[in-house]
């Protein structure tokens, strides 16, 4: 029996690319997501997007050279899949309208990754996601536009800096102004229609 050597490497290539998918895939279902993995989370800071589903937590990366990047402190966004699949069936919706609302989620972090403008979140590392959670990491934020407003859904405890917040009569103008400035940029030069926008 002769063996031939091409095909014999190329079959052990092949179990080799096939086990290291398996270890890659296995690793991620037990550690959760890519920014689980470089980033500690610190503290959930607040809760935004449809249905304030995603939770919002300042991180530091786990990597001393990364720290020293841009951003030393980030936030880290994360959507637990598990928690959405349980109020999606206690409000009675298909599965089907779930999926479709993580390909919609899907759809937006991707858009989101190359838009620059100063009034848009800027993406420090693309959304990841494995069967029971999507993150995604952005440049630190303070709260969503919702938490300062006194919407605190989905936050399990209630920063300091947000209880009792008051925002002047400037704050909110200027605010506003920001907003109306983003869509403006949105509208004429992304092309994009912002459909989510709501006190």
């Amino acid at each position: 029996m002769s063996l031939n050597m091409k095909t014999f490497t190329q079959a052990l290539a092949k179990t080799a690319a096939v086990i290291g998918k398996t270890v890659e895939t296995t690793v991620q279902e037990v550690t959760g997501p890519k920014a689980l993995q470089d980033y500690e989370l610190l503290d959930q800071i607040g809760s935004a997007g449809p249905g304030l589903a995603w939770k919002l937590y300042s991180a530091r990366a786990r990597d001393v050279t990364r720290q020293q990047a841009q951003y030393p402190m980030v936030c880290v966004w994360v959507l637990d899949k598990r928690a959405l699949s349980e109020a999606r069936a206690r409000a009675g919706l298909t599965k089907s309208a779930e999926d479709a609302f993580l390909d919609l989620v899907r759809a937006d972090a991707g858009k989101l990754v190359r838009l620059r403008h100063p009034g848009i979140v800027h993406v420090v590392q693309a959304m990841d996601e494995n069967k029971n959670a999507m993150a995604m990491v952005t440049e630190p934020l303070f709260a969503s536009v919702a938490n300062v407003l006194g919407n605190f859904e989905n936050v399990s405890k209630v920063p300091r800096e947000l209880k009792g917040l008051e925002m002047s009569l400037l704050e909110m103008k200027h605010g506003l102004l920001q907003i109306a400035e983003s869509l403006e940029f949105l509208h004429s030069n992304a092309r994009l229609i912002h459909r989510a926008i709501s006190p």
